[in-house]
């Protein structure tokens, strides 16, 4: 029986130039991919953000950052895999023996769904183990939902008490 369509947000980021060419091309791509596979009935992007690269050596470039919303009912095992294909295709070369934070052309993650749904495998977690400490995603995740809730905490809430490091401030949307 298939899935029905629910929001799944995803976090994009990019701290290689050119930033906004990198994130502009994967929104494009995942677009093309799923509008392919009859996968995805609305994308909704939040504001951009600029955001100090954290726990990476000093001078590394600031990161670019958004959300995108993606209505579709693909599973999110298979939407994972088109995710670090088109991250492939756009430059981005993961090495699991490296510790700590790299430098990324493009890097798209899976944060959680509209629904509540949890998935939990050796490649994918969700809700992200992380999101709800990272300003970065929540700032552009409350930009587009303000009334979500993530492990029964709202959206809103886990901002406000999130710090501000790194360093989040708004950035001028490159489409506009």
């Amino acid at each position: 029986m298939p899935m029905s369509a629910r929001t799944v947000y995803l976090g994009l980021g990019s701290n290689l130039a050119p930033r906004e060419s990198h994130l502009v091309a994967g929104l494009q791509a995942v677009e093309e991919a799923l509008v392919e596979r009859r996968a995805v009935h609305a994308i909704t992007l939040s504001p951009w953000y600029e955001t100090e690269a954290w726990g990476m050596p000093e001078g590394t470039p600031a990161f670019l950052n958004l959300v995108a919303a993606v209505e579709t009912p693909m599973p999110l095992d298979e939407l994972l895999e088109l995710l670090l294909a088109i991250e492939r295709n756009h430059g981005r070369v993961r090495n699991p023996e490296s510790e700590g934070y790299a430098d990324r052309t493009l890097d798209l993650d899976v944060l959680c769904t509209s629904t509540s749904e949890r998935h939990a495998d050796e490649r994918l977690e969700v809700p992200h183990p992380r999101m709800m400490s990272r300003r970065f995603v929540l700032q552009p995740l409350f930009d587009l939902a303000p009334h979500l809730e993530v492990d029964g905490q709202p959206i809103g809430e886990a901002l406000d008490q999130c710090p501000n490091l790194p360093h989040v401030e708004p950035y001028p949307n490159p489409e506009d």
